[in-house]
């Protein structure tokens, strides 16, 4: 056993320490919740593909099917459905036996954008709504507390829609949008990343501000 130092074993230390395994286990909590989150966020949109594939008639509410919506494309999209929930089956399965890599969050992040960014290939690229979805993997990267994760995430996000971009330039133009609007919608992501940054910073500084009064009261007379 090697000896520890001063440095290593002072209250800066200890209180590195105790953040750590604090933020370890909520990041295995916010894993468990973003992989939820992940299952019913792709069964909402899988049902919104089968209206827009088949068409709704309640009565009330009647949405048309969408002619552009064939056969082909909605077994490429279900193929990447069915992809995706062996992503969420694999994280599960992981966490259920308390399996929890460093990395793991980091790959089913990486996946969830590579998947999305294939569907919205297939689909209408930089004019697709579904462009709404990288804001959401920003959203759950911020639900594990961790700055380098939401980092990866927002870039990841803004290279995803890169390749869109480059996509309908150089082979589907009829998709081509505004400059203008490439601009906006990279901005928004980059700022939605450094938003949620703050907001994971804000939540440490209030846990420690929380403990110090906690400290502060345990140690005052009554």
């Amino acid at each position: 056993m090697s000896e520890t130092t001063g440095e290593d074993s002072g209250p800066d230390a200890m209180e590195a320490r105790q953040w750590f395994i604090a933020s370890r286990f909520q990041e295995f909590a916010g894993e468990s919740r973003a992989n939820l989150c992940r299952i019913v966020a792709l069964g909402s949109f899988y049902i919104v593909e089968l209206i827009t594939f088949r068409g709704l008639d309640l009565g009330v509410v009647t949405i048309p099917k969408e002619p552009t919506v064939d056969l082909a494309f909605h077994g490429a999209v279900t193929a990447i459905c069915v992809a995706w929930v062996g992503v969420a089956v694999t994280v599960a399965s992981c966490l259920h036996r308390r399996v929890f890599p460093e990395k793991l969050k980091f790959l089913s992040t990486g996946a969830d954008v590579t998947l999305l960014t294939l569907m919205l290939l297939l689909a209408d690229g930089p004019r697709s709504p579904l462009l709404v979805g990288y804001f959401l993997l920003i959203s759950l990267a911020g639900l594990r507390l961790d700055l380098q994760l939401v980092r990866a995430t927002t870039l990841a996000c803004v290279l995803g829609y890169l390749t869109l971009l480059g996509n309908a330039r150089w082979y589907r133009q009829a998709l081509r949008v505004p400059k203008y609007h490439e601009l906006i919608f990279v901005l928004a992501l980059v700022l939605s990343g450094v938003f949620l940054g703050q907001i994971i910073r804000r939540v440490r500084l209030l846990s420690e501000d929380y403990s110090n009064r906690l400290r502060t009261a345990e140690g005052s007379p009554e």
